[in-house]
């Protein structure tokens, strides 16, 4: 039996013990919620993989994954565990772009969803090790590709493998640069947006707390108002989007008094 996701847990638990976090601020207290994912993921232990049929990617996408891991930059054993569970993972695009915004508005999902795919390496029901504390795996995007402002309920982080982000937090926050060998948190419900360099991006991803519920995508509207659409989780893990609304002013006051005394 293969030991892959067990492999990806350890080394990417080591990699962020000393791993800089240059998006966050401060009060985000970073250092003991990391504690916390390299806690769940050295719980991995040395668990076998399940043999599970491996979904591969799309010509393009495949070229950016080559590009990405021949720019991996860690130890000899991290970037043999990236490109170890890189190969063996089932690869999925994350958006259903068949479920992209009423035509009338200007959804940024035509371009975008081909631009995203993501390989879950532990998890419930889909992944190489089998898990219902903790979802983790690869996020691979497109080089120049823009994500925008999203939310949801999981805590999250994103260690950059290869290739430069700009990561943005809050609703009017400056985005920060995230390079190879850094890690990103982001609290529950916190707005954050990320736009790649001119290099495609490989993240390792890893997701603690609340893995079902509503992902919600904010874009901004010609007349300045801010709406939402909400994407939720299929049964394949990819997301479709559910619902569409307005965000009341109130709240959109609200971030921004946040924004300011932080």
């Amino acid at each position: 039996m293969t030991k892959i996701a067990s492999k990806f847990a350890c080394e990417l638990a080591s990699a962020l013990a000393d791993a800089k976090s240059p998006t966050n601020q401060p009060s985000d207290n970073v250092k003991d919620t990391i504690d916390r994912f390299r806690h769940a993921l050295e719980a991995v232990g040395d668990t076998d993989d399940n043999q599970e049929s491996r979904s591969t990617l799309p010509q393009d996408a495949a070229d950016w994954l080559n590009e990405a891991l021949g720019e991996l930059n860690g130890t000899r054993s991290f970037n043999d565990a990236v490109a170890m569970a890189a190969k063996a993972a089932g690869w999925y695009q994350i958006y259903n772009d068949d479920a992209a915004s009423d035509n009338t508005e200007n959804s940024p999902m035509r371009d975008l969803a081909s631009g995203m795919y993501a390989a879950r390496l532990i998890g419930p029901h889909r992944g190489l090790v089998q898990s219902n504390q903790m979802l983790a795996g690869l996020f691979l995007l497109r080089k120049g590709l823009h994500y925008p402002l999203h939310q949801h309920q999981s805590t999250e982080i994103y260690f950059a493998a290869s290739g430069t982000v700009q990561i943005q937090h809050d609703i009017n926050g400056k985005p920060k640069t995230l390079l190879p060998g850094q890690v990103s948190l982001t609290p529950p419900n916190r707005l954050h947006a990320l736009t790649m360099g001119d290099r495609p991006v490989l993240i390792l991803w890893v997701w603690l707390g609340e893995f079902g519920g509503r992902n919600w995508w904010w874009h901004r509207q010609d007349s300045g108002d801010w709406r939402r659409d909400a994407w939720e989780r299929s049964s394949d893990a990819s997301w479709v989007k559910t619902a569409s609304e307005q965000v009341p002013h109130s709240e959109i006051i609200a971030l921004q008094s946040n924004d300011n005394q932080s």
